[in-house]
């Protein structure tokens, strides 16, 4: 159950209220939002890998932004939006055979997080497994000169993903959009030019 602090915050959001405004199925699209209006990566890319994709607030900007995107959308949760442009699996990525799929992306997009215990060093130790394990699987997803964006609560781990990032992309930077919440250790690494070895 949502306890009233949440339920309070939420009314008084004004993201939340954006998104309803403007028929966003949550305030999350505006993350995405800026982190596309500062790079132009979506626009630029045609086959996109979408993790953790429901309710589909990310996805709506995807489609926004690029017409001709083809969205490939993982969740273990339905999606409240449908579209032409999108192929949803509902289904564990971390179980799936991407290699069934015969394609590559130009993006690689990632807004998966655990489940929290509440325990800050637990919670952000189990969001870097699984973004080690999305770079454990780009070789097979992504494309080379791809890009690859994802969310992380900041810790320990945090270091280690950027060096292992930067072995294996141009460009690495942090992203710290204004409607993320500024009391939230959620950041966002954007990372581009993926040195795939041929």
């Amino acid at each position: 159950m949502k306890s009233k602090n949440w339920i309070n915050r939420q009314k008084n959001d004004r993201f939340v209220k954006k998104a309803k405004l403007l028929g966003y199925v949550n305030r999350a699209a505006f993350k995405l939002e800026e982190i596309e209006q500062k790079y132009k990566i979506i626009v630029n890319s045609r086959e996109i890998l979408e993790l953790g994709s429901s309710p589909g607030g990310w996805t709506q900007v995807i489609l926004n932004y690029n017409t001709k995107s083809n969205v490939t959308c993982f969740d273990l949760l339905d999606m409240k939006i449908n579209n032409q442009n999108i192929t949803f699996y509902r289904e564990d990525f971390l179980k799936y055979d991407f290699s069934i799929l015969k394609r590559k992306f130009d993006l690689v997009l990632s807004d998966v997080a655990p489940n929290t215990t509440g325990h800050q060093s637990t919670d952000h130790l189990r969001i870097s497994q699984l973004i080690y394990d999305i770079i454990d699987r780009l070789e097979i997803i992504l494309k080379n000169k791809g890009s690859f964006i994802f969310k992380i609560w900041k810790g320990e781990e945090e270091r280690e993903i950027i060096k292992t990032l930067k072995r294996i992309f141009d460009k690495v930077e942090y992203f710290k959009p204004k409607s993320s919440r500024q009391e939230s250790s959620e950041i966002f690494i954007i990372s581009r030019g993926f040195k795939l070895d041929e």
